[in-house]
């Protein structure tokens, strides 16, 4: 039966950002590359840069990609910080 309350059945992506063109699916490949706040997500891929209606929803989302991640690496030993290089320049993401 067709469930229109998930569409994880068919894997598809649900953007998050219009501005930038950004999905859920592309902040929780951000949070597996080592993005741990809006300011990495902001860096990596400009979410929340433009309008700013995205923010709220992102930072959702970002909360439960960080969740996964925990409950993936829970016996595993912390990670050393990850440089993002942008057109705008570099910084420090800390997983």
């Amino acid at each position: 039966m067709f469930d229109n309350n998930s569409h994880s059945c068919f894997n598809l992506a649900m953007y998050i950002c219009l501005c930038k063109a950004v999905t859920d699916k592309d902040i929780h490949r951000a949070v597996g590359d080592g993005a741990s706040s809006m300011r990495c997500l902001r860096q990596l891929n400009g979410v929340g840069s433009q309008c700013g209606r995205c923010v709220g929803h992102a930072k959702e989302v970002l909360g439960e990609a960080l969740e996964e991640r925990r409950s993936a690496q829970a016996s595993s030993t912390q990670k050393e910080p990850v440089t993002v290089v942008t057109g705008a320049g570099s910084g420090v993401c800390y997983p």
